[in-house]
Parts: C-alpha cells; structure tokens; sequence
C-alpha cells in the first residue's frame, strides 16, 4: 500500500468554522520514496474571518486571501478530493492530524457536498506522526532527539522536532515543508524504532486492533492529553453495542474485586473517580498499543507485576456480569453534548441517505443552471443549507437579485456580530486581537498585523453597508 502524507493551513484552529487555504500531499512508497505531489490554495471564503495569530504563523498576506487568480474553496475541494481518490488505497498520515487536518480535510468534504470519510473508507487508512513521536518518547526514547523546554518536558512540535534531528528543508507552516518535515522524521522511526514503526503500520487497520485488543488478555494503551503522556496495562471488556469503532477497556491498576458489591449508583460515582477503571479504545483512531513487557514505567498497574495483572484479567473474563455492568455504567455516564443549530458542527448528526449520496455524486456532474433541482430534493437538511449556500459561493447569479442580497445581508451580520455568543471568529474579534498583539510586535511584525488589519477594516466598512440594505436574513 502506497502512503500519503498531508498537511493543511488554514485560517484559525476551530475545525467547524475555519477553512483551508493550503492543501499539500505527498504520495510515496512504503520505503517512503517519493512518487508524486500534490499542492493547491485557495482564496477566502466570504464568511470567515482569518484569525490574526494564525496569519501571523503562517505569514500569509492579506492580499492572498482576496486573489482571485487562487481558486475558489469548492473548486480546491473538489481537486483535493480528485486527487486522493487517484492516490487510493492509501495510508493517510499527517502530523497531528487526527486530532486537527483530518478534520479540516472532512469539513472541506462536507461543505462541498462530498462525502467526507474519504481517508478511512474504500481501503483506505489513517496514521498520525505526531502520535509515532510521542510513542517513540515512551517506547524508543534512543530514536530522536527531544527538544526540552524550560520545565525540562519534551517539545513535540512538527518544526523544533524536525530541526533537532537534522532536517534541513523550507521553513515551517508551509504546507509542502512540513509534510516533508513529517516524512523525515518517519524515516528515521523506521531506521531506529522499526518495531514501533510496524506497529503503527498494524494498528492502522481497525481490523488489526480488534483482533489484538480481544485476543490479548493484557497489554499497554498510551495516549496523550493536554501535552502529557499516559499508559495504562489494561484487558478489553468488550465492543461498544451503539459504535462498532469503539471498545471498552479496564485499567488493571484497580482491583475489580473492589467493584463487585457496589450498587449501580456507587458503581457509577466509582467510574467518576481517580483512577478512572474503564476507558474507551477507538479502534479507527490508530491507538497505541504494545505488548505489556514494553510497557513504560508510568503505565499504571505495571508495579503489580504480570501474575497479579494476569489474575485480575482472568478474574474479569470469567466475571461477565461485572464486565456488563461496568460498560453498562461507562456509557451511561458519557455526557452526551446537545445538537448544534450549526450545520457546520452537525457533520457527525448520523450519515447522509443512500439516496443522498447518489444525488451528492450527481451534483458535481452537472452544470451549474442544473444543479439548483438537485438541492431542492436532497433528504437531509444539512445537504439543503449546504447547497444553498454552495450555490451563493459559486454561482450567485442563478439565485436571483433579490435573493442574492438577502444572502450578502446575512454573511455581513455574521462577520461584523460584535458579540460573545457566536462560535466564529468576527470582524470586531479579529480587529481587538489585532491591537492587542501590535504594541508589542517588532517592526517586521507590526507591518505584516498593520496591513491585515487594514483588510480587516476593509470588510467591516463593506459588511455594514451589505447589513443596511433591506430584506430577510435567509
């Protein structure tokens, strides 16, 4: 299998209401030879506002965003997608990316009205290098070399990581530089942690982690939360019945002799409680998983010794009843977020119908002047407001007069809300963050936020006159 390595910068860090500006990929082999690339940015969509701190990192000026020799966002949408259908099957690896590029990657997907799942449906996969590094920390610590900060803890990011350990290319925040950033840091996990490197490739594939995680009685789960790491010598209770991506795991640090007598509501409050005994194990999310005698010194349990975590594993096989009753009362205590009014965070509110779908393919096949029928008859509502605004985006001119100017009347009271209840970045926002940072900027920076904030000031004034033209917001 080929692998595709990506990167995506965009306008801000919210993956429902920033977008891509720069998509960039790099086909290779498994030796992770380069065998094509693939690089494309586009202009910015009308109703987002960049986030000063992400323009200030990724130095893309003002001017760009509005050049109208860059495609449109569905017109880079749809090359994207072309392109990686081409590349499939493949294993899609990013550099944070499946907590962040992924993400963005499907939103581009879903807000074109294609289906978004393209890196892990059709034989296709996922990884992530940031979580490679971060395992090679706790598993292979002689593979890289760590850049420490001040407090003496390892600094995981794509630039300090890559620099550190001789990489010698472009500058980072540019999509292009940091996949092959990404792809050098690769090579050197295969060089100096080939197991560690196997064992990603392994656990890639859902399959792999389902038939290791319900064959092995014990073994270690890493993961990382807010810049530390975590191992845990677990067994797997078993599947999750209303997700088949999921299983639920033991933390064998607890003695589940302790859980037996406890009452559902106490059994419940225990769940809650320092150490946490069950966890969920994502099974499409490339978990890191070895075997127990590798298992690092800050995995819990790891004290008791593999006879004692062996027992309390044997002891909860043949226990089903607490193994219920624990995943019973695991689920039952997720906190279960309310549905957003947002189309824009709805993209995980279920799949679309096969009917749908159909239309979806259909859509991109016809001319414009064609397309308004279609949108009318898809089932699904988000499908709807997408499309309608697809079609504002692109083809403006097939919504007629009246129309249009409710459309360009709604995107100007988005931009300029001067409120703190709208989860999108606004011009007023924008403009604060702005003068916050200036005082302090050196010459170079302060000319780089000055010209931005011009632009800024420039869609404000346009916006107000856009809201004061009569009619309904659609």
């Amino acid at each position: 299998m080929a692998f595709v390595f990506y990167d995506t910068e965009t306008t801000g860090t919210d993956t429902a209401f920033d977008q891509i500006l720069q998509f960039a990929a790099i086909r290779t082999d498994p030796e992770l030879n380069e065998i094509d690339h693939f690089d494309i940015r586009c202009r910015l969509l009308p109703h987002i506002v960049p986030s000063p701190e992400a323009m200030s990192v990724t130095r893309i000026a003002a001017s760009q965003l509005s050049d109208t020799s860059l495609c449109t966002h569905y017109d880079m949408a749809c090359r994207i997608r072309d392109k990686l259908l081409a590349w499939s099957p493949a294993l899609f690896i990013g550099y944070n990316s499946l907590a962040f590029d992924e993400h963005l990657l499907r939103q581009t997907f879903y807000k074109s009205l294609h289906p978004p799942y393209l890196t892990n449906t059709n034989g296709n996969s996922r990884s992530d290098a940031l979580r490679m590094v971060r395992a090679a920390y706790l598993f292979a610590p002689g593979a890289l070399k760590w850049p420490i900060d001040e407090t003496g803890q390892p600094i995981f990011k794509l630039e300090r990581m890559a620099r550190l350990n001789g990489f010698t290319g472009g500058p980072a925040h540019e999509a292009t530089n940091d996949v092959k950033a990404a792809i050098f840091l690769c090579r050197l996990l295969i060089a100096r942690a080939p197991d560690l490197w196997s064992a990603f490739m392994q656990f890639s594939q859902k399959a792999s982690v389902n038939d290791y995680a319900l064959a092995e009685p014990i073994y270690c789960l890493s993961d990382f939360y807010a810049g530390a790491s975590y191992s845990w010598i677990v067994t797997t209770l078993g599947p999750n019945p209303e997700n088949n991506s999921e299983l639920y795991v033991y933390d064998l640090s607890v003695e589940p002799e302790s859980l037996i007598d406890l009452p559902e509501a106490d059994l419940a409050q225990r769940l809650n409680l320092p150490v946490i005994p069950v966890r969920r194990l994502r099974t499409n999310a490339c978990p890191v998983i070895m075997p127990v005698e590798v298992a690092p010194a800050i995995a819990t349990g790891i004290q008791l010794g593999t006879d004692e975590l062996n027992r309390r594993a044997e002891f909860l096989s043949c226990r089903t009843d607490l193994r219920e009753r624990l995943m019973k009362a695991f689920a039952a205590g997720r906190e279960e977020l309310p549905p957003s009014q947002h189309f824009e965070r709805q993209i995980y509110d279920g799949f679309f119908p096969r009917e749908d779908e159909e239309l979806m393919e259909r859509f991109h096949g016809l001319p414009w002047e064609n397309r308004p029928g279609i949108i009318q008859t898809f089932a699904d509502r988000r499908l709807r407001q997408i499309g309608r605004r697809l079609l504002y985006l692109e083809r403006p001119d097939l919504l007629g007069h009246a129309l249009r100017t409710e459309f360009d009347r709604a995107v100007a009271l988005r931009i300029m809300a001067n409120d703190t209840e709208r989860p999108w970045l606004t011009l007023p926002k924008a403009l604060a963050t702005i003068d916050a940072m200036l005082p302090n900027a050196p010459a170079d920076e302060a000319a780089f936020l000055s010209d931005h904030r011009d632009y800024l000031c420039k869609r404000l004034a346009a916006a107000r006159l856009a809201a004061n033209r009569s009619g309904n917001t659609p």
